[in-house]
Parts: structure tokens; sequence; C-alpha cells
């Protein structure tokens, strides 16, 4: 057990010696993280922080990474900081990116057997396709605006896109029913 202020400089020497990994969990969100103030929530993260975060992979670098990135600290003061602090702090913003993702991937839409049957399933264009998506709808012309909007917005734009595409389905689906139930009652006479 180490001390409560061992710096995490001499935690990171001491993890890498013993195979420490980062284990996916519910991390607390420490206050401070050396000097600076840790954010409440991500909702103010930009939408290009957001893929920065999610691309990050596993190792020593990815608790630097996230410490500037979220909070603008340097390797030298995430290097003094408390262990703990940083520790919590990088374990708590990977669970919150996570659960971002998760609000993203339920907007994937499902699509209908007709827009299979013309190949909608090669039309994944990931993530460059919703940031274009998102700049389309807002008509702006250079794609890396989008990525200095908050992930909340974007995300809200393309929910309520998705909720009128959604409609138009089923709108669709109501007229279809309505015309056929008609025609059926001609054919009849």
């Amino acid at each position: 057990m180490m001390p409560r202020d061992t710096t995490f400089r001499y935690w990171l020497v001491c993890a890498s010696v013993s195979g420490w990994k980062m284990q996916d969990g519910e991390y607390t969100r420490p206050s401070f993280v050396g000097d600076v103030e840790t954010p409440e929530n991500l909702d103010s993260l930009t939408f290009g922080n957001l893929i920065k975060l999610s691309r990050l992979k596993d190792g020593s670098s990815i608790f630097y990474d996230v410490c500037k990135i979220v909070i603008g600290l340097d390797k030298a003061a995430v290097d003094k900081a408390r262990a703990i602090d940083v520790v919590s702090f990088v374990g708590w913003v990977t669970g919150e990116v996570n659960r971002i993702n998760k609000l993203f991937s339920r907007l994937s839409e499902k699509p209908t057997d007709n827009e299979r049957k013309a190949g909608i399933d090669k039309l994944n264009f990931g993530l460059f396709g919703m940031v274009d998506r998102y700049a389309r709808r807002m008509h702006i012309q250079n794609h890396d605006d989008v990525l200095n909007v908050s992930w909340s917005r974007v995300f809200r734009c393309l929910e309520m896109d998705k909720e009128e595409t959604n409609f138009q389905r089923r709108y669709t689906e109501v007229i279809e029913h309505e015309y056929r139930r008609k025609n059926s009652g001609h054919r009849s006479r």
C-alpha cells in the first residue's frame, strides 16, 4: 500500500514494474488533479476532443493524454500530482467516454428490408460521416469547425434527426397502409 501523497511519476514506475493494468469499473472523479480543478461532467467537451479520447490506447501515455486533453495539464504537472488523483480522474474520464460513445451508438438506425436490398450497409462512413452529417445539417463549410462544437450539441442534433427520420418512416407506413386499405375496397366492387 502506497502513501496517499505518492506522486504519479513514482507510482508509474512502481506500476510498470509490477505489471499493473487499469481495471474497468467505476472511478470517483477527484475534485483536483494537481492544482487544476476537474470538471463535474464532460458535457462541454468538444466533439474533436471526444474523438481523441475515444482513440486513446491503454498504456502509460493514456494518463498524460487524458489529463492534457480534458484539463490541460502537461506531463510535468501530471508527474507531480498525486497518483490517486491521476488514476481516479483517468478512470472516471474513461468511463464517461464509454458512456457517451454508447449514446452515439444508439443513433444508428436499423435499416428496413428495402434499405438493405438497396445496399445501405455499404454507407458506413464512421466518425467522419457523423462530422459530415452535422456539418451539412448546420451548413458548416469546414468540417474542422464541427470538431470545436460540444459533443452534447452534436449528439442532440443527430438525435433529433433520428427522431424525425423515424417519424417519416412511420408516416410513410401509415400512408401506404391507408392507400392499400382504400384500394382493396375498390377491387372488391
